[in-house]
């Protein structure tokens, strides 16, 4: 079969109902993207309502008829037919896309999607948990929070990630380096947005770095002069960021000028595997350490696995990727702080659909 002559002959959305992975709760993503070529399928799943009606209102026709193979030239007709709104919302249902079209890619070719990337990828890929929900700031949840710090810890996983909102700096300083003794090593700190440059710059100097990695998207915007002001202000805070990011021109600006101590992107909100590619040559260049983040799971296995001098220990959400998992027949779990990239064609799952 000469795959480079193969096109995309149909695309279709399907909603997960509650014999399927349920009964579904307020919050889950409970759709799957379907694109079909000589009787074959691929499936990305799952996927939240908005990205999957985007696909299936606008983006699915742009996919018709196109090679299965030549995934580059697909991503700029998919972003040229969302034009001015590539960002956001577009590339999340752009990416959707990108997977299920890289997945039935690696059906067709009868490998996975890892070996389609590189000739030698790695069997199992390492994984850090990160458990946002859980509230170290809560006083009456002190008790259970140091357990579930040790129990997650003590799992095997190359690190955690733990939330911590704004607080007063000596608060956040306090309850950081608390959950780093519960866990015997360091940790990373997610701040989801919300300290600012003032609580970034009264933290900085009081963080030791023997308690915390990094300190994840201490600010609202991602962009380039806020973080380039950051640096200059908050000297010696070690931050990380990259899931709120777009454009590829925006991500080599980033690394070059503000010099984070990980990239943390998402392999589907970016634009999908694709897009990623671009992204991981640009941590390359910049030699930023790659940290995926946890909610595109599957495609950022495949990833890893096929560039690990460039990606590292992937995110693992403790609470919500179980959940997520829920929409396959199999479930990817961590043994001893890694995950084993599945050896079936394409991404290596099947979808209950």
């Amino acid at each position: 079969m000469d795959l480079d002559d193969t096109v995309i002959d149909r695309v279709r959305v399907e909603r997960l109902d509650d014999s399927v992975g349920g009964p579904w709760e307020t919050g889950d993503s409970r759709f799957a993207v379907v694109v079909e070529a000589r009787g074959v399928a691929g499936v990305f799943a799952p996927v939240d309502e908005l990205p999957a009606a985007l696909v299936a209102t606008r983006l699915g026709q742009s996919v018709l008829r196109h090679s299965v193979t030549d995934h580059t030239r697909l991503l700029r007709r998919l972003l040229a037919e969302l034009g001015p709104h590539s960002a956001g919302l577009g590339r999340w249902a752009v990416g959707a896309l990108d997977c299920a079209v890289w997945d039935l890619h690696g059906r067709l070719a009868d490998l996975p999607v890892a070996a389609l990337l590189s000739d030698r990828p790695a069997p199992r890929v390492p994984v850090y948990a990160s458990w946002l929900s859980l509230d170290l700031a809560a006083m009456s949840a002190a008790m259970s929070a140091a357990e579930s710090v040790k129990a997650t810890a003590g799992e095997g996983f190359a690190f955690t990630k733990w939330a911590l909102r704004d607080a007063e700096a000596v608060e956040v300083v306090r309850l950081a380096e608390r959950a780093a003794t519960w866990a015997g090593q360091s940790v990373a700190v997610d701040a989801l947005g919300t300290w600012g440059h003032l609580r970034a710059m009264e933290v900085a100097p009081l963080l030791a770095p023997e308690a915390v990695r990094w300190v994840e998207d201490p600010l609202a915007l991602t962009d380039r002069s806020a973080y380039t002001h950051l640096r200059e202000r908050a000297k010696g805070l070690r931050v990380a960021f990259g899931e709120r990011l777009s454009h590829v021109e925006d991500v080599r600006a980033l690394l070059e000028h503000c010099r984070p101590e990980a990239f943390t992107f998402d392999a589907v909100w970016c634009g999908g595997i694709t897009e990623a590619l671009s992204w991981l040559g640009a941590a390359h260049d910049a030699r930023v350490p790659v940290h995926l983040h946890g909610r595109a799971f599957l495609p950022a296995l495949h990833l890893a696995a096929a560039f690990p001098r460039v990606a590292g220990a992937v995110e693992y959400q403790v609470v919500w990727e179980p959940r997520r998992q829920r929409a396959l027949r199999e479930t990817l779990q961590p043994d001893g702080g890694h995950v084993a990239l599945p050896d079936r064609p394409g991404l290596g799952m099947e979808v209950r659909r």
